[in-house]
């Protein structure tokens, strides 16, 4: 799905997604072609709950929690500096 077609598929909703089809670019802006709707909710804590969990499970997926009310996801990637424990 496009991400205006998760916005008409859950107006105002928060949702869980993951990205199918991404590239970045030159302003280091993520830009979603194409994304997978996971779950709606209705407040943001629960979103991010589930997105905590998801993300534990498989690091490697692409999962955001957005706000349908977004015009654009407006996604800046920045570099991680420093060390992981």
């Amino acid at each position: 799905m496009k991400w205006e077609e998760v916005c008409q598929a859950f107006p105002d909703q928060w949702v869980l997604i993951e990205a199918i089809q991404a590239n970045t670019n030159d302003e280091s802006e993520r830009i979603l072609e194409e994304v997978a709707p996971l779950k709606k909710f209705s407040n943001s804590p629960e979103a991010m709950k589930a997105y905590q969990e998801l993300h534990r499970e498989n690091p490697s997926r692409e999962l955001y929690v957005l706000h349908t009310s977004r015009k654009n996801p407006n996604i800046i990637e920045k570099k991680w500096v420093g060390v992981r424990r």
